[in-house]
């Protein structure tokens, strides 16, 4: 069993908490660590976790591992500061602020032969298997469309004038971090690296990238990413093929998949109730459970981590 410490107390970590419990006994959530004992001592009580701490050294020394799920601006060194301390990193989506600093915790967690893996939920999932076990049937790819607009919850505050920490640009919270993460990594996932890479950004009063799009070139094929925290969309995504089509109802939480092949009835290959985040993220902690007991890293999950990264790096640079 892997003991792991939270960084942490919203709600991503209670989704944390409950996954954990659902992987049959390889992930304990056996700490927390908040900014206040006050808080870290509240979260525990609510979920029975012995350890509560507002120390972050004091908890990563009596765990094996440490889910990280801070703003993105603190994922660096407190990602560091535990992989210098040997514990094994889980860090929420998207892992660092640039591509140098998540290069640099992969050098370093080999060098002290940890794990360090990203929170990537999605594509983790056998919802997300079923979507790479159906491409065959879609014959030669050439478009796909890859949708994630959200209103974000805190919006209308900022709207009213309010300062807010989630549309605040300096800590490294743009839409594309936070939201276009879900369909740039599962674009990266299935198709791999583009060729090349273009887009725009939707910036807001203060500088901070509210929306945007990018369109990744693949010579043969093309595919168009859509992302929002200030405008509300269907969700719906689909790949498309000189075959046919698939349409995914969500790529964060895939519940319905259709294919539809040119001349033929359609047909339903995923059809369940909708799934919940706390029910995707046990999958990614499975994942990171078989890292950490084979002891080593496995190269796909860091490729498509290092890949976005790079990509997101170029795109706010614009």
């Amino acid at each position: 069993m892997t003991r792991i410490g939270i960084v942490g107390t919203n709600f991503i970590s209670d989704w944390f908490v409950e996954a954990a419990r659902a992987t049959g006994g390889r992930v304990e959530a056996s700490a927390v660590y908040s900014r206040t004992q006050a808080r870290a001592e509240e979260f525990a009580a609510r979920h029975g976790i012995q350890g509560a701490f507002d120390e972050f050294n004091a908890m990563i020394a009596g765990v094996d591992a440490v889910y990280i799920a801070s703003p993105t601006s603190a994922h660096f060194p407190q990602a560091m500061a535990a992989i210098e301390a040997g514990c094994h990193v889980l860090v929420e989506k998207t892992i660092t602020s640039s591509l140098v600093e998540a290069q640099g915790l992969f050098e370093r967690a080999e060098g002290r032969g940890v794990v360090v893996m990203e929170a990537a939920r999605h594509i983790h999932t056998p919802e997300f298997a079923v979507i790479r076990g159906a491409l065959g049937q879609l014959g030669v790819l050439r478009y796909a469309c890859f949708e994630m607009l959200q209103y974000s919850s805190r919006y209308d505050r900022f709207r009213a004038g309010e300062r807010m920490n989630a549309f605040d640009p300096a800590l490294g919270n743009a839409a594309l971090v936070d939201i276009g993460v879900y369909p740039l990594e599962a674009a990266l996932d299935l198709f791999g690296e583009p060729a090349s890479h273009t887009g725009t950004s939707v910036r807001l009063e203060n500088g901070f990238e509210g929306a945007g799009s990018l369109l990744l070139d693949y010579g043969s094929m093309s595919v168009a990413v859509a992302y929002s925290k200030i405008a509300q969309g269907s969700g719906v995504s689909s790949i498309a093929g000189e075959d046919g089509e698939l349409v995914i109802d969500s790529l964060s939480e895939p519940s319905r998949i259709e294919v539809r092949r040119r001349g033929e009835v359609p047909q339903h290959l995923l059809g369940v109730a909708k799934v919940r985040p706390a029910e995707t993220m046990r999958h990614e902690l499975i994942a990171f459970a078989d890292q950490v007991e084979a002891g080593a890293i496995d190269p796909r999950w860091r490729n498509v981590t290092l890949a976005a990264r790079r990509i997101m790096d170029e795109h706010l640079a614009r």
